[in-house]
């Protein structure tokens, strides 16, 4: 006869199978190498075999070591004390035929364990990926970040065209524009940190096209050059390197998904945030352009008393895929005493 090893994984076996294919497996490794293994629908199934008196059952396995073949045993009450060889509604089927309906369901036992490996497996690797992209909304990510709209100044908290002065700027061509990277970072439940640097624009475009700037030892000059027939353009450009940090609420999913700037998810939801930047200026020029028989264009590189630094403080607000932006710069854009006393701002659209 087999081992009593393979009469107890019949026993186990066809008890739990007696009714439905199950697919929670139970593997008991045995010090020899050899295995027996409990298949089961649910804990409960398991359970059950705590009911039979299993050392009953290996005590007449004992006593019939000398029979040929397999031994086919189905537990028929829950009580343990009866076990019998039959197989209940089965009358017309032989010991064989019996043994055959066994090895088949063990063929599939085998092929369901299998196949639960593989799909623990996969499933493994699939909340591997769920919390490493948890540990990413959680931790830090980082973005590009793009910023354009309309820059103008202040001069004492009033619009310079209101006294109708020479560097009063034209309001919808006068661009801001930003580019750089952004990083998210997760404080505490919907409180998010935007940190990050960019190189920023400042692009005034001046109303009156003859306005030249000059730099005089007293300060910097704007006048109108009347001898000009034709002319097209006249503006003052300053660029920065700004770093910035603004706390955001962020009500929903997170804002940004990849590195493209248009990279985010239009059902995330609202947020709101104000912070601070400072930035350190990497120049200056005036330019103008004036039509005469062909069009001339003059770039004045020069430093006319612009504040080496500028600081301030930005406001941010967004809802799904759209995002607003507002800076103002605390400190003035010249030099005290070399300049008009201007503090410049921007606001705009980011992506």
């Amino acid at each position: 006869m087999k081992s009593i090893l393979t009469s107890l994984l019949a026993l186990a076996s066809y008890a739990l199978y007696a009714n439905s294919f199950a697919p929670d497996t139970i593997i008991i490794r045995l010090s020899n190498g050899e295995e027996v293994m409990i298949v089961s629908e649910n804990d409960n199934e398991v359970e059950l075999l705590q009911q039979y008196d299993m050392n009953a059952i290996l005590r007449d396995l004992q006593r019939d070591t000398t029979q040929e073949g397999s031994i086919y045993i189905e537990i028929q009450d829950q009580t343990g004390s009866r076990y019998d060889l039959e197989e209940e509604n089965d009358d017309d089927l032989s010991l064989e035929e019996k043994l055959e309906r066994l090895e088949r369901k063990m063929e599939r036992a085998g092929r369901q364990r299998e196949y639960t490996a593989e799909s623990s497996s996969s499933g493994s690797t699939q909340s591997s990926s769920h919390s490493h992209s948890r540990r990413r909304r959680s931790g830090t990510s980082s973005t590009m970040m793009f910023d354009f709209g309309l820059n103008n100044y202040l001069l004492n908290g009033r619009f310079p065209d209101e006294t109708n002065e020479l560097y009063t700027v034209k309001p919808l061509v006068s661009w801001n524009i930003a580019l750089g990277v952004t990083n998210t970072t997760k404080i505490a439940g919907p409180l998010y940190l935007e940190w990050g640097g960019n190189i920023n624009w400042y692009n005034f475009k001046f109303e009156n096209d003859r306005v030249r700037m000059e730099k005089t030892d007293d300060g910097v000059v704007f006048f109108e050059d009347l001898d000009v027939v034709d002319p097209r353009k006249s503006k003052f450009v300053v660029p920065y390197l700004n770093a910035q940090m603004v706390p955001m609420f962020q009500f929903g999913k997170a804002r940004r998904d990849g590195w493209f700037p248009l990279d985010r998810d239009d059902d995330s939801g609202f947020r709101i945030g104000m912070g601070g930047y400072v930035g350190y200026r990497v120049g200056s020029r005036h330019k103008y352009v004036i039509r005469a028989d062909n069009r001339i264009r003059v770039k004045n590189r020069v430093n006319y008393f612009v504040n080496n630094w500028r600081y301030g403080v930005r406001f941010q607000l967004g809802f799904r895929s759209f995002d607003f932006y507002a800076n103002y710069d605390l400190n003035e854009l010249f030099i005290e005493g070399k300049g008009p006393e201007l503090n410049a701002f921007s606001f705009g659209i980011m992506f």
